[in-house]
């Protein structure tokens, strides 16, 4: 469901306020806002949501929380009320090309598309058990660890390259003897 919520803005600040405009593109986290509204309740986030920027929705972004923080009305929140389903899992989930081109389908708007809040709760997620649901986002996590965190993907890349090399170079260099 969508969070209900509200946070007074005097309590947020750079690091718990979110707007659509430091939520990264492609899946990519946040950064510190540049801009925190100084008056109103907003949407109020906690650790675990999982916020979607709801403007341009094929520029997924999203993000995890990590704390309790605010956001606007361009930010979605989504606050799991199943005890059936990790945040986590739903994060992995709604991070998938799948759920954004899902969301494309029914945005509104062409020139600053927005997506449809009442069709994105529509979105089929399957459920498996727990212990599922925690190795399918182990393997995730580890994925987009190698893929995104330059300091773990390129040794992993450069090893991977490195074992292909000798694998081939031995190949090159294997001959057969030829008959006398």
């Amino acid at each position: 469901m969508y969070s209900k919520a509200r946070i007074q803005a005097t309590k947020l600040d750079n690091e718990n306020y979110v707007g659509v405009d430091n939520i990264l593109q492609n899946r990519q986290g946040k950064t510190t806002s540049s801009y925190v509204p100084n008056s109103g309740n907003l949407t109020q986030f906690d650790s675990g949501d999982v916020l979607i920027g709801n403007i341009r929705p094929y520029l997924k972004k999203i993000w995890q929380a990590d704390k309790t923080g605010g956001t606007n009305g361009d930010v979605l929140v989504i606050k799991l009320t199943d005890k059936n389903v990790t945040p986590r899992y739903i994060y992995q989930v709604l991070a998938s090309d799948a759920f954004f081109d899902y969301e494309m389908k029914h945005a509104k708007g062409a020139k600053m598309p927005r997506g449809d809040k009442a069709s994105i709760m529509k979105y089929p997620v399957a459920v498996p058990s727990i212990s599922e649901q925690d190795r399918v986002v182990g393997i995730l996590d580890k994925f987009d660890k190698l893929v995104n965190d330059i300091s773990e993907g390129l040794p992993a890349e450069l090893k991977a390259r490195r074992q292909q090399y000798e694998y081939y170079r031995n190949k090159l260099l294997t001959f057969q003897e030829l008959p006398a």
